[in-house]
């Protein structure tokens, strides 16, 4: 079959034929419809992000949808031609974490696409613990983005943030996970406000239905964003980009008692005066990953069309290094799918 291999920081991405993957008793293969291309994979290929264990080469794509091939002996819960979202947390079960619910912080965590292989392939091996069924009237395509790109900002804002109806929202970057997030938010009853650079993508959030707009590059984002609150600040700010100057924004944006989510990171380092967060009594909050609620979750939101994420393009397998060049250089929209 066809996948495409990561070997390492600064080195590029080879597409290549492997075998494909053989199933023991308790896994799953998944013949791969669609598989969503996140920002994370570029933090591999710079080495932002490197896999803690495992050996490489591995297959990138850790947001993947598709059909159920065949299923090991001890799989009960899955048959043949099921249509499925595949959880990149592999997740041991067994650990304090994962009896909490919190897959995404296992003891003893793999990831798809992570630390092992994932969904730029045609079919990926995994367990039934990580498959959640798939409505028919949810296409793979939007549905390889819920994983991340919604379960991600979905678990920040709901599970992190403890976003309520009535309060507002800063997004800073509104990529495949702003759009997503703004859905999320709109459908609690928040009041959603989006920062960006680009002129089109703010004209996207305008039109899914943000409260506001602030082009980063030409405005003090702090004080548009006081203006529109009437001088109170957000009541939660989620982290998407990750660089200096926007989570200086975000933090100088927040209304007393506003909560900070992170969730987009870079290689810049998060500078803050402890006295801004004391007087306040602003909270930073971490956010990774999602948990297997969150996706069932999302799944069950774009089943009732409550959540529809933003597709912009389509591409090959062979079409995936190139797809996160443009990713990189800040040309698309949305999210790219890959499809075998």
């Amino acid at each position: 079959m066809k996948a495409v291999r990561y070997y390492g920081p600064n080195k590029p991405l080879k597409v290549e034929d492997v075998e494909i993957p053989k199933i023991g008793d308790d896994e799953v293969l998944v013949k791969v419809k669609a598989a969503g291309i996140c920002h994370t994979d570029l933090h591999f290929l710079d080495g932002t992000l490197v896999p803690w264990k495992g050996t490489l080469p591995i297959t990138l794509g850790h947001e993947i949808a598709g059909e159920v091939e065949k299923v090991g002996k001890n799989v009960k819960k899955f048959k043949n031609g099921d249509r499925v979202v595949v959880n990149n947390n592999k997740s041991c079960g067994k650990c304090e974490y994962c009896r909490a619910g919190a897959q995404n912080l296992c003891e003893n965590l793999d990831q798809h696409g992570f630390t092992i292989d994932g969904g730029y392939a045609e079919y990926v091996k995994t367990i039934e613990r990580t498959l959640v069924k798939l409505p028919s009237d949810v296409p793979f395509e939007k549905a390889a983005v819920l994983p991340c790109a919604a379960g991600s900002v979905y678990h920040g804002l709901v599970d992190q943030a403890k976003l309520q109806a009535g309060e507002t929202l800063l997004i800073n970057g509104f990529g495949g996970l702003g759009t997503s997030a703004l859905q999320v938010a709109k459908n609690i009853g928040a009041k959603v406000f989006v920062v960006d650079i680009s002129k089109d993508k703010l004209k996207m959030a305008e039109e899914l239905g943000a409260d506001g707009v602030v082009d980063g590059t030409k405005s003090n984002v702090s004080e548009e964003i006081k203006k529109m609150t009437g001088g109170k600040g957000v009541n939660v700010a989620l982290e998407l980009v990750g660089l200096k100057k926007t989570m200086e924004n975000a933090i100088n944006s927040l209304a007393k008692m506003g909560r900070y989510v992170i969730i987009g990171y870079t290689k810049d380092m998060l500078e803050v005066n402890p006295l801004s967060l004391v007087v306040s009594e602003l909270r930073i909050i971490g956010s990774v990953s999602y948990t297997h609620q969150n996706l069932i979750d999302v799944v069950e939101l774009a089943h009732k069309k409550k959540l529809s994420p933003v597709v912009s393009k389509i591409v090959s397998l062979d079409e995936v290094p190139e797809a996160l060049q443009q990713l990189k250089e800040k040309k698309i929209m949305g999210r790219v799918v890959a499809k075998p």
